[in-house]
């Protein structure tokens, strides 16, 4: 069954869209100001979404990488840490080049604006943006994780949990979104009272806090489970980033198992913060009528007809 993955060797989408992802949310620091306007000097409160200071792209993105490398302690003659920074740095690029419109909305967080209609706009559309791309990349998706467990003898639950994990971070968001317009609504609502402001910017801030320290550590929980079956089977440093046939023998299976159990316990936790309606809506991707599925189930039909 070797080749079905040797059909999928480019480098996943969904991973660099949820790395973006996480750099959008740390762009959410809301404060209030109190301006001084005309000869009476009369104070007026304005709103500001993001920080003072921008966050580093790289440098907030390259962070769950580094923390993995050194947590598996991975070792061998043609692996490094920096190595494998420039080579992911380099496929994010890359994701980036392919996707202009991505690129269009991180850079737009640069204009350093004051205008709080133009900051929601740029925290709706590039969180939109992003899990459309995670959306529309499912199937691709899909179809590369079923031909990996075809061809590998890792437990089925482990491909569920992954499935899981991957819509269920497209409903968050989707959710994020629908919380962002209607603070945006509210802000508008009650734009004369402080203490009100106040409140709805608290009440949503709690919120993308708590999403974004779930998400990220669900994400290096499954990066790092991810990073050692990879480092367990690759042969060079690209392995480390392709769909490639993944075997575990009996000594890799206690810290394998430790692994699994911390990506299983943090995507509990993050299925508390996702949305049910967005949840049911979305989980229609998987349904066995889908295009993944359907186009999948071709492919593997042709390959046991021609090999068997």
């Amino acid at each position: 069954m070797k080749i079905l993955t040797s059909n999928f060797q480019s480098y996943d989408k969904q991973e660099y869209a949820k790395s973006a992802i996480l750099y959008v949310l740390s762009q959410f620091k809301p404060n209030l100001h109190k301006k001084s306007y005309g000869k009476h000097y009369l104070k007026k409160t304005t709103i500001d979404l993001f920080p003072d200071e921008q966050p580093d792209l790289f440098k907030l993105v390259s962070s769950d990488i580094e923390y993995v490398a050194n947590k598996v302690g991975f070792t061998a003659d043609w692996f490094s840490t920096d190595e494998y920074l420039t080579l992911w740095k380099k496929n994010f690029t890359k994701f980036l080049d392919e996707h202009a419109e991505v690129q269009e909305s991180l850079d737009s967080f640069t204009s350093n604006s004051d205008d709080i209609t133009e900051q929601f706009e740029i925290m709706i559309d590039s969180l939109s943006r992003l899990s459309l791309i995670m959306k529309i990349s499912y199937d691709e998706w899909h179809q590369k994780s079923m031909a990996e467990f075809l061809d590998s003898n890792l437990p089925l639950e482990l491909y569920n949990l992954y499935n899981l994990s991957y819509i269920e971070k497209i409903s968050a968001i989707r959710s994020l979104v629908g919380d962002l317009m209607r603070l945006r609504s509210m802000l508008h609502l009650v734009r004369s009272d402080e203490r009100k402001i106040k409140n709805e910017l608290a009440k949503f801030e709690n919120k993308t806090n708590t999403l974004s320290k779930s998400l990220t550590q669900l994400s290096r929980s499954e990066l790092t489970l991810k990073f050692y079956l990879r480092s367990k089977n690759a042969k060079n440093l690209d392995d480390l980033f392709k769909t490639i046939p993944l075997k575990l023998d009996e000594s890799s299976e206690k810290q394998f198992k430790l692994y699994f159990n911390s990506f299983r316990s943090d995507l509990f936790t993050f299925t508390n913060f996702v949305d049910r309606k967005y949840l049911n809506e979305d989980i229609v991707l998987n349904s066995s009528k889908s295009e993944s599925f359907v186009d999948f189930d071709e492919k593997l039909c042709a390959i046991v007809l021609k090999h068997g």
